[in-house]
């Protein structure tokens, strides 16, 4: 049993991601048995890939669904409309058409894969160099910045997510502080442009056994500064609802953070932590 009341999970996808497995509906069904206050359906548009693989049809659809699930579950459970918008610098015209479109409450913004280059998730990492591996992760990072120079989204999702694959999955080893310089300059651009950072949790449930970020970045982003922050599962299956946000929220305090972030209308509210 938790020992926080106000659980909020702000990363979580439906079927109507790729690679979702649950309805809506159930989720919300399974978010309210998990004893959670809040959830985030944060469902994918990989900007880079938007007509080619049709993501207006499943950023409406998404959408349709949670607005039905938000009204089915009033008083019951706040249910916040999201998305997570992938590589939107990539495509800044479409990302922010698509922004304009929809009244979500929570824009999340990503980067999943370099520029012509698959996701991190299907690439085959077993052969791959440490020089080849410090080209990618410098580029990616440089990504990031991009993207939180550019500053449109509402929080800044899972800065260190290659290492899920490179590092847990390859077994590559990483020293995250050959790249602290540039991750400095992600931190600091985040703050100037007023939104939020992510801890996402998937990474405990996997074989990295880490946030993403790790506590050292988050601890690093406090002592610059940083007050917005958010926490999510990444969950795209039901059973993963939830997971790891105790461990999340324990180390905001260990950091030195009192509040959390969530957002409605694209408005940051901060709560206790309690």
């Amino acid at each position: 049993m938790s020992i926080y009341k106000k659980r909020l999970d702000l990363h979580t996808h439906t079927d109507n991601s790729f690679d979702g497995n649950h309805s809506t509906m159930f989720l919300c069904e399974q978010a309210v048995l998990a004893g959670l206050r809040g959830i985030a359906f944060t469902d994918h548009v990989e900007i880079d890939a938007y007509e080619k693989d049709n993501y207006e049809k499943r950023a409406f659809q998404s959408y349709f669904e949670i607005v039905k699930a938000r009204n089915a579950f009033l008083g019951k459970l706040l249910v916040f409309a999201g998305v997570e918008l992938a590589q939107p610098t990539y495509d800044t015209e479409t990302a922010e058409k698509l922004m304009n479109t929809l009244q979500y409450d929570f824009v999340i913004g990503s980067i999943h894969n370099l520029r012509g280059r698959q996701d991190f998730y299907f690439m085959d990492l077993t052969d791959t160099t440490d020089e080849e591996i410090r080209s990618m992760l410098t580029e990616y990072f440089e990504e990031e910045l991009l993207l939180a120079q550019w500053g449109k989204t509402d929080t800044l999702a899972h800065l260190t997510y290659p290492l899920r694959y490179i590092c847990g999955d390859y077994g590559h080893h990483v020293d995250i502080r050959d790249y602290s310089d540039i991750i400095t300059k992600i931190l600091k651009a985040v703050i100037n442009s007023g939104i939020s950072l992510e801890i996402n949790t998937s990474g405990l449930r996997q074989k990295i056994a880490s946030t993403l970020p790790n506590e050292e970045i988050i601890a690093q982003y406090r002592a610059l500064g940083g007050e917005l922050i958010t926490v999510g599962s990444d969950a795209h299956f039901a059973e993963h609802l939830g997971l790891g946000l105790d461990e999340g929220l324990s180390m905001l305090q260990r950091c030195g953070f009192k509040k959390i972030t969530f957002y409605q209308k694209r408005e940051p509210i901060q709560i206790d932590i309690e």
